[in-house]
């Protein structure tokens, strides 16, 4: 990978070994870092997450503004700033031929994301009246009910997979209570999602994966019409865009990315801050001790483990970044996942910091198209960690493995835990301690 189109250390739980997508092995680690750094493909079935870390790191260092051939030649920014700069740009950086790069013909677009001005306005204040924070403060007794029913009943086993049992499941359920999804959709959505992303990147049209969301749309729709009610979806149905009734398929965008983006970065935001805790029972102990560092913890977690590594955009101009200059109607790859851990903006970026003061990572995006779901994702996190602050200490208790879907979001297959017991030691002879009242 060059400029032009002629041609570190890991945090606690991230490895550089893993398994390849494909189910084979990675035979020489460095050697595939050289050859994804020099021709980056996020499609490449030797990227793996953990090698991933090793390769954005190779591009950002040497080449922050870099060309690749893949998927008929993309630009790659790497850096902090420059990454920043181009999510604030919207108008340079375009979102409307969407973000998932490449994408099956008929793939309808998500919104508002892969809107621009003023298509994106309309449909954003369409839909965050229920993600609003005076909202997600409201629903937060809900959200705290559902999480201690997902966690008591694993603490009292001893244990299981909080992945299957906690991480995928109360995104779902927190979404479809903010939204209005039905029970039918909650149960679905996770099965689909996982069909679109294997799909949408290889196969020829959508008909493998969006005629089954939209029939599920169509049915939610056709439920929020008949039986109208005070939740977000049945008002939505019933809204205008310039004077006229919002249309099934302005519906169906939307609904979308209610669904997709609604579950999928927190269940692995989740995920990923539940492994690094299993891993450091002192930081458990710390949280439990002092509870007012647990947003601190909750916002090193999105930086540090960006559930969604990378998004991208298309040039309406000819633009000069870095002294490069990245001709108009470029596919640029914003690489969200080394900005986060460029040492220019972050010290120490491989390290969980709950001290970093200001965290301006960039996971919930920037600018116009900033996370419109981030306070309820927040509340939804802060609720996770105060209700295992009430349990004794867990531990790991098994492997995880950590993958791509759609060569951006980065899911744990499974996190089988242990929990303490007052009779079950630390490896350093100390029992894991309940919280009390006054802990959280």
């Amino acid at each position: 990978m060059t400029g032009t189109p002629a041609g570190g250390g890991t945090a606690a739980g991230d490895t550089a070994n893993e398994a390849p997508a494909n189910g084979g092995t990675v035979e020489d680690p460095r050697r595939t870092v050289e050859r994804l750094a020099a021709d980056f493909d996020h499609h490449d079935p030797e990227l793996t997450p953990d090698l991933a870390l090793l390769v954005h790191r190779e591009i950002r260092e040497t080449t922050p503004v870099a060309y690749s051939r893949a998927h008929g030649g993309m630009w790659i920014l790497s850096r902090y700033d420059d990454v920043r700069a181009a999510l604030r740009d919207h108008e340079t950086f375009s979102s409307a031929s969407g973000v998932f790069f490449p994408r099956a013909e008929g793939t309808p677009p998500f919104a508002p994301l892969e809107y621009d001005p003023p298509e994106h306005t309309r449909f954003r204040a369409l839909m965050k009246p229920p993600l609003l924070l005076p909202e997600a403060r409201r629903l937060a007794p809900e959200i705290a009910d559902l999480v201690a029913r997902a966690v008591r009943p694993v603490v009292e086993r001893g244990g299981g997979d909080l992945v299957r049992e906690l991480a995928v499941p109360l995104p779902l359920a927190v979404v479809s209570l903010a939204v209005g999804f039905s029970a039918d959709a909650r149960d679905r959505i996770r099965d689909l999602t996982s069909n679109t992303w294997a799909r949408m990147p290889r196969d020829g049209d959508a008909g493998g994966f969006w005629p089954a969301f939209a029939e599920l749309f169509q049915s939610e729709i056709r439920r929020a019409r008949a039986r109208p009610g005070g939740d977000h979806l049945s008002v939505l149905v019933r809204e205008e865009i310039d004077g006229r009734p919002v249309t099934d398929a302005e519906l169906h965008v939307m609904l979308v990315a209610y669904a997709i983006a609604g579950h999928e970065t927190s269940m692995n935001t989740l995920a990923h801050l539940l492994r690094h805790l299993a891993e450091r029972p002192d930081l458990q102990d710390r949280l439990r001790a002092e509870p007012y560092l647990m947003p601190a913890a909750v916002e090193e977690a999105l930086r540090l483990w960006t559930p969604v590594d990378h998004g991208t955009r298309l040039t309406t101009r000819d633009v000069v970044v870095g002294g490069v200059v990245i001709p108009r109607g470029s596919r640029v790859v914003l690489l969200a996942g080394a900005a986060n851990r460029d040492p220019r903006a972050f010290p120490g970026p491989e390290e969980f910091r709950l001290d970093r003061t200001p965290n301006r990572h960039l996971t919930f995006g920037h600018g116009i198209h900033f996370c419109v779901g981030a306070h309820l994702a927040r509340v939804e996190f802060l609720a996770v960690l105060r209700e295992l602050a009430r349990h004794p200490d867990y531990e790991l208790a098994g492997e995880t493995r950590r993958y791509y879907e759609n060569g951006r979001h980065i899911c744990l297959d499974r996190l089988p835990v242990r929990f303490r017991t007052a009779q079950t030691a630390r490896p350093n002879g100390r029992p894991g301690r309940p919280a009390t009242c006054q802990d959280v």
